[in-house]
């Protein structure tokens, strides 16, 4: 959706304060870019009777808050409170409010670790990685040593170490992809966890797999003698690690 919002509503003069978030909604387009923008994060408890009052008294929007608050009290979904928002601000047209609706209904069906698994994910591919990565610590406090949900906890682990190799921190992306592959046993873990190990700066650690060593010495030797021939196969190590990212199925 590409488009200019020109926001001539009424300024709240006590925003909305989103604490998950730590942001400051001002006014109705913002609250509206807001939910259209994290559909797929949003709780039901974001839809209270704080939201309504703040609707009403903030923003002028006294007959949506009313629907709005007739809707919890009648144990609607937060689905239909966004969607009845997004209808009211008359910004989104039916296909994009289907588009919603549907990544609403599809999150709806997911367990809460894998919502929080999804909304790292989301922060990942928004290239956001400190965020994901303490969302994906968030999680895997909560799962502590219980690996029964050891395919979530497996990809969390991977994708965690993604985050960190995009941000050239291969020492802790090691870490993640070796911890993934204990888990899941998973090929495309232990083959990151070869490359970061191949890019950690420093001295090579006397353990490192005969595989990343090798890595590492072709890294050397072309620094030495082929600095464009370096350059280029560190480029083409890192392009993998930048891309290697796992989705849940």
């Amino acid at each position: 959706m590409s488009r200019v919002w020109l926001c001539d509503g009424v300024t709240a003069e006590h925003p909305l304060f989103l604490e998950e978030k730590g942001v400051n909604l001002y006014s109705f387009e913002e609250l509206c870019y807001y939910l259209y923008q994290n559909a797929e994060e949003i709780e039901d408890s974001f839809f209270n009777e704080k939201l309504c009052q703040w609707l009403e008294q903030e923003t002028g929007q006294e007959q949506l808050s009313g629907h709005i608050r007739e809707g919890i009290a009648q144990e609607k979904s937060g689905c239909w409170c966004m969607e009845e928002i997004l209808k009211a601000s008359g910004y989104y047209d039916k296909e994009e409010l289907n588009t919603v609706r549907q990544a609403v209904i599809w999150m709806e069906h997911k367990n809460p670790l894998e919502r929080e698994k999804l909304r790292g994910d989301r922060l990942l591919k928004e290239e956001r990685y400190r965020a994901a990565i303490r969302e994906y610590q968030k999680l895997l406090k909560k799962t502590g040593q219980d690996y029964g949900n050891s395919e979530i906890v497996c990809v969390v682990w991977h994708n965690m170490g993604t985050a960190y190799a995009r941000q050239m921190l291969f020492v802790q992306a090691a870490d993640c992809y070796e911890k993934a592959y204990e888990i899941g046993q998973q090929k495309e873990s232990k083959e990151a966890y070869l490359l970061a190990l191949a890019c950690k700066d420093g001295q090579m650690p006397k353990d490192i797999p005969e595989k990343a060593a090798e890595f590492r010495r072709q890294l050397t030797e072309k620094k030495q003698s082929d600095r464009a021939g370096y350059e280029e196969m560190l480029e083409e190590i890192l392009q993998k690690l930048r891309t290697e990212y796992r989705k849940s199925e």
